[in-house]
């Protein structure tokens, strides 16, 4: 497993964790899955979360649930905007941050007829993150 080979040749720079932390990201089209489990399950002390982004031809696939190993979170997302959303959630990313994906994200699809595939799922993940904001201020 390339991936995960190459990780460990990055944790031999910082082997005790006390320098660098890391997110995974990785999707869900190759092998990134396993080396991201991988990561959590030989490294937890390291590896903060894996974010996978679901990719498939099919319109509307199916997100599987978040899971945990080793006390830390799998997350999938659809769009960048969402695994902005989760990562604000769980205290990996503040809210300015994300509020920076969702602008990003609305301008690279600016463009794009808003009816398409692609803007339904960007404003599933835009309402997210505003709940999420929402959730913070109360």
């Amino acid at each position: 497993m390339r991936k995960f080979s190459n990780f460990e040749r990055l944790l031999e720079q910082d082997p005790t964790g006390t320098v660098m932390q890391y997110i995974y990201v990785g999707d869900t089209g190759e092998l990134d899955q396993e080396a991201g489990e991988t990561m959590l399950r030989e490294y937890p002390e390291v590896v903060k979360a894996v974010f996978l982004h679901v990719v498939s031809d099919r319109p509307d696939p199916v997100v599987p649930p978040p899971k945990i190993i080793n006390g830390r979170p799998v997350v999938f997302f659809r769009t960048y905007v969402g695994a902005a959303a989760r990562a604000a959630q769980l205290g990996l990313m503040d809210e300015g941050g994300m509020m920076r994906v969702v602008a990003a994200a609305e301008e690279a699809l600016g463009d794009l007829n808003r009816d398409s595939e692609k803007w339904a799922d960007l404003n599933r993940d835009i309402t997210l993150a505003y709940r999420t904001l929402s959730a913070e201020s109360a």
